[in-house]
């Protein structure tokens, strides 16, 4: 088995191309943002193309980052390259994991466990020629669809000068400058979104398809957001597991992490993990810091700004922030001396209501309101008491007509882009004031967004991410306590590269070999038990079974030769006729000798029960077949296809072996 990481270097390990059993599975089809700044003025990039030290958020340093021939050539190139990013409608480039090396047509199928991990999808089908099988389950495909059109709100183009997403080597941000190996492109289409979708398969938790009848797949609760999954492969002779962001967190809304998915898996791969540094607190502490800031600011009668997406851990936010509120003796609503919630989102409506009716993939408390007059979120009821509202419309003539009424709390924003859609709206217009306040929450986002901030704006901007995902130091708990090892087989798993590995590594046991990946190919050695085999149509036509007695004389077994070439057909072991006739002939002299044996071994051992005597048989690769008699009698019998020996020290024991044996029997 091959195992291969395919996510570009400093991304998060979460794309992976799996090789067994003859199968390709692609696991995961994530999307890079590459968000370029602005080039500045000619005369403020002076010192830097004279060779002088950079500041490290300048053009030169952008473009040496794709090409070791970026500040050789800026001072000749670079003209033309403010050129196209001033002309340019929007700063951002894409990109999916490294493909370059991979044959699209040797994929199988694809397996997405979550809806930021299928975003990369529509390039794969529509630009790479993917024609495989993609599953996901049901919130996956509907969030991962909603967030693709938000993308393509945000950064499509409106006008026909736009650069086609197949032109990976080649676009209006980065002019010439963008090697091949890089693949950063403009984003797809909304007709691509719909054609893509399509393709998707639907699937719930626990229910088992199957992939040409030798693999199947199992989605089980990874606990991270609305159908999220991690992925069980599992073949006649062993388990696969891949972990991708999951969480612990069952006091939030998804359904919580289901450790059945690592019960006597062989192989356990890990990925989607949270990278926090030590310096960033906990998802507890952060979020406890977050309604500080939050009441803080509604104290002074400001307004707060939240960036993030209008799902995942906003479903728990709305809920959460109403209770904390309360107890400070507020309110959340739409009345004069209540605070409101806007979502100002295109998808913000669909997304919300959605949720609602997503009972069945929560967790237990939140499942059981399906059978009650009630939501399983708050901002069900919130939105129908105008407590929430949201705001679809990206113009900004819709947004200042909108009554956005103050002190208020805003969701809003991509925070990988933030110079796009309504938030920079919400910055222009509130930035008149530092006790306003501009929160990221999204763990993706930048560490640093000054140089895609107004120069005028005057908010207090604070970065607190809110990262439910498994850390690498989570790991050993939950193996020691859900991936018990059972028999002899050595257990294998595979971990990211990151700080803190080789202490995981060391703290496993001897039974389970650890390999740390990085972009390379993992080989596994997995020893198969036994392999499953089917016989083609052709040759089980020609199968005559014959029926012989079992020992009690009133059951039968029926048995039947076959013999034939052994190939792989369909992805599949099959046994087709042999095309030697001689191989026919041996056959059946075989089989009626294996038919003879049997039924004199039946009649022999039905003796020695009626005599009450205990004995043993054993059968040796050559089809001789013993039968050993207790050790005080000191005999015992040799059968074969010609004759039956009794062995035998004592004359009146091999009197008794005479009576009990078939006829034919010779003395040694």
């Amino acid at each position: 088995m091959k195992i291969q990481c395919l996510d570009h270097k400093g991304s998060t390990s979460n794309t992976f191309l799996c090789k067994i059993n003859q199968h390709t599975i692609l696991i995961n089809c994530p999307l890079e943002t590459l968000t370029l700044p602005q080039p500045q003025p000619q005369h403020e990039q002076g010192d830097a193309l004279d060779g002088q030290e950079e500041s490290s958020n300048d053009l030169g340093s952008i473009l040496s980052a794709f090409s070791t021939q970026g500040k050789r050539t800026a001072d000749t190139q670079y003209s033309s390259l403010t050129t196209s990013l001033k002309n340019c409608d929007h700063p951002s480039v894409f990109r999916v994991p490294d493909f370059s090396l991979i044959d699209m047509d040797s994929i199988d199928l694809v397996l997405i466990a979550n809806s930021e991990c299928m975003l990369g999808l529509p390039f794969l089908t529509e630009y790479l020629g993917y024609k495989g099988r993609i599953i996901a389950t049901e919130p996956t495909i509907e969030y991962g669809k909603q967030r693709m059109e938000e993308l393509v709100l945000y950064h499509g183009h409106n006008n026909t000068s736009r650069i086609e997403p197949t032109l990976a080597t080649h676009f209006s941000q980065l002019g010439d400058l963008a090697p091949p190996s890089e693949g950063w492109r403009s984003i797809y289409t909304l007709k691509d979104i719909t054609s893509c979708i399509e393709k998707v398969q639907p699937v719930r938790y626990t229910e088992t398809l199957s992939l040409f009848s030798t693999l199947n797949l199992v989605a089980y609760s990874s606990g991270y957001a609305l159908g999220s999954a991690n992925w069980l492969l599992e073949t006649s002779f062993k388990r696969i597991a891949f972990l991708s962001s999951s969480s612990l967190y069952a006091n939030l809304h998804p359904a919580p992490f289901d450790p059945d998915i690592l019960k006597d898996a062989d192989v356990v791969v890990v990925g989607g993990l949270s990278q926090q540094s030590e310096r960033e607190l906990s998802f507890e502490r952060a979020r406890a810091k977050l309604y500080v800031h939050l009441a803080r600011t509604n104290q002074s009668l400001h307004n707060t700004v939240i960036v993030a997406p209008p799902m995942g851990i906003l479903f728990d936010l709305i809920g959460d922030i109403q209770e904390y509120f309360k107890a400070l003796g507020k309110e959340i609503g739409h009345e004069r001396h209540q605070t409101p919630i806007y979502v100002a989102n295109p998808i913000a409506d669909q997304s919300l209501k959605y949720a609602n009716i997503c009972g069945e993939w929560m967790n237990s408390g939140r499942h059981d309101l399906l059978y009650l007059p009630q939501m399983p979120l708050a901002h069900g009821e919130l939105m129908n008491t105008g407590a929430v509202e949201t705001i679809v419309s990206l113009e900004a003539s819709v947004l200042s007509e909108t009554s956005i009424r103050e002190p208020c709390i805003v969701f809003t924003g991509d925070s990988t882009c933030i110079t796009k859609g309504p938030l920079m709206w919400f910055l222009n217009h509130w930035g008149h004031s530092e006790l306003n306040t501009c929160i990221f929450i999204d763990p993706n986002s930048p560490q640093d967004i000054q140089h895609d901030i107004p120069v005028d704006c005057k908010m207090n901007f604070i970065r607190i991410p809110l990262d439910t995902r498994l850390k690498l130091e989570d790991v050993p708990s939950i193996l020691h306590t859900h991936w018990q090892h059972v028999g002899s087989h050595t257990r294998h798993l595979l971990i990211p590269g990151i700080k803190g590995a080789e202490l995981v590594k060391e703290e496993q046991s001897q039974e389970t070999q650890v390999h740390i990946y990085h972009q390379g190919v993992v080989r596994i050695d997995v020893n198969r038990d036994w392999e499953r085999v089917s016989v083609s149509e052709k040759l089980a036509k020609t199968i005559d079974p014959t029926m012989v007695p079992n020992r009690d004389g009133t059951h039968f077994s029926a048995w039947a030769p076959i013999n034939g070439s052994l190939n792989y057909y369909n992805n599949r072991l099959e046994i087709h006729p042999s095309i030697n006739v001689k191989d026919d002939q041996a056959l059946v002299l075989d089989h009626k000798s294996e038919l003879r044996i049997h039924t004199e071994l039946n009649a022999t051992i039905r003796r020695f029960e009626e005599r009450a005597i205990p004995i043993s048989i054993t059968k040796d690769i050559n089809g001789i077949t013993t039968i050993e008699l207790p050790s005080d009698m000191d005999a015992r019998i040799i059968m074969n296809g010609s004759s039956t020996t009794v062995i035998a020290s004592d004359d009146k024991v091999r009197d008794l072996l005479r009576q009990i044996t078939v006829t034919d029997s010779r003395e040694l």
